[in-house]
């Protein structure tokens, strides 16, 4: 076990990994301590996300599967997307994160399983390291100059380190992972309304090999709705909403949850960085997280490594990365949360409303949509093709969010 690195990663998910990968590839040294004794497991997420991000950041295309369509369900109404070119897809989440750890492995960093983080050391307001417990229950002091919160939800070391308060609003899900030998491949399905999901959504989504997520997701505190309690009512309807389950049986079952509170006003402080779940980061609009907290690792531990050459791990030479991250994601998901919140307390005679809205786009202005890229030419383009959108609130968001 190293007694002291220049950083620490708190939590091998996707954002903690990547940022390892990042400040090793810069020269720092970089212990990831992960609490769980398997990097991916247990799985927590659908892992719903995009090729093209995908593509970016490197991710082999096999451990990913496109699907060509996508059906938005709403009590009545039907908006049905059709994808020459894939645009989303569906991750081997637990083979996915092991394939990050690998490439940060590669890259230099000390990987430790079965390893929770405590506390933080701190010294006069500032992060000098962490206290960890490794799987023999031994505790020991690991001394660092930068500290990276990659927790997830709780964010327990940014609140340490008086950075943030804790998330407020949350996304709660519950998904079986099911074997579907007669599930549609080509199709993602996310169905709306008060039977099925009451402030939030339901989603089938496939990752390949007739290996389907079929789950619940509902925001509290906005609803006390118990995700679990709807999504044997979602298998036993499936042939409702168009989805074929016969002989499928479910091989996994899946809990979690993810803040919806929108991006945090602060996540860096002195030695210290917060990546993915824990600085709010991801989208609200879906509840999808994984593409943005590789970003964000990539980022934070590009500026981590910046840190360390040039001595100073303050919070002000941090907050370069809280000023990227918002200067090019910032919009967006302020839009995004927004969007989220609004959405929840709609009736099911409103998303009736908003489905036949959505049935006018185009596949492209969908699918652009669901990537929480809100503020491009095509969402101008949306609105005045489509001034039913004005109506929906577009205008008062935008406003509210300053743009």
């Amino acid at each position: 076990m190293l007694s002291e690195v220049d950083v620490i990663v708190a939590g091998g998910g996707p954002g903690g990994l990547a940022a390892a990968e990042a400040a090793a590839r810069g020269g720092a040294t970089v212990a990831i301590f992960e609490k769980n004794s398997e990097i991916g497991s247990p799985t927590r997420t659908s892992g719903g996300s995009f090729i093209r991000d995908m593509e970016e950041l490197g991710i082999p295309a096999h451990l990913y599967h496109a699907v060509k369509i996508c059906r938005f369900v709403s009590p009545n109404r039907t908006a049905r997307f059709e994808y020459d070119e894939p645009i989303a897809c569906g991750m081997d989440v637990r083979r996915t994160y092991q394939f990050l750890a690998q490439r940060a492995i590669l890259a230099g960093a000390h990987v430790f399983p079965a390893t929770s983080v405590l506390d933080l050391s701190m010294d006069s307001g500032r992060t000098t390291g962490a206290k960890i417990k490794n799987f023999r229950g031994k505790e020991m002091d690991v001394r660092s100059r930068i500290v990276i919160d990659a927790t997830g939800y709780r964010a327990g070391l940014l609140r340490q380190a008086g950075v943030m308060n804790g998330h407020q609003r949350f996304g709660v899900g519950a998904e079986y992972d099911l074997y579907a030998p007669n599930y549609n491949e080509e199709e993602v399905v996310l169905i709306v309304g008060s039977v099925v999901a009451p402030s939030g959504y339901a989603w089938a989504l496939p990752y390949g090999n007739h290996r389907v997520r079929l789950g619940v997701g509902v925001i509290h505190a906005d609803t006390s709705a118990n995700p679990e309690d709807y999504l044997n009512r979602l298998v036993e309807n499936a042939e409702r909403f168009g989805m074929d389950l016969r002989g499928a049986q479910p091989v996994e079952y899946h809990t979690g949850l993810i803040p919806s509170d929108g991006l945090c006003d602060r996540f860096v402080g002195n030695g210290i960085m917060g990546v993915g779940d824990s600085a709010g980061q991801p989208s609200a609009l879906l509840g999808e997280g994984i593409r943005w907290a590789i970003w964000a690792g990539k980022m934070a531990g590009e500026v981590a490594a910046e840190a360390i050459q040039a001595g100073d791990c303050s919070a002000d030479f941090l907050a370069r990365y809280e000023k990227r991250w918002k200067a090019k994601h910032g919009p967006n998901l302020r839009v995004a949360s927004e969007i989220n919140r609004r959405i929840a307390r709609w009736s099911d005679e409103r998303w009736d409303r908003g489905t036949e809205t959505l049935s006018r786009l185009t596949p492209y202005q969908f699918g652009q949509a669901l990537k929480t890229e809100l503020l491009g030419g095509w969402a101008f383009q949306a609105l005045w093709s489509n001034p039913g959108l004005l109506k929906t609130g577009a205008r008062e968001i935008l406003r509210r969010v300053g743009l």
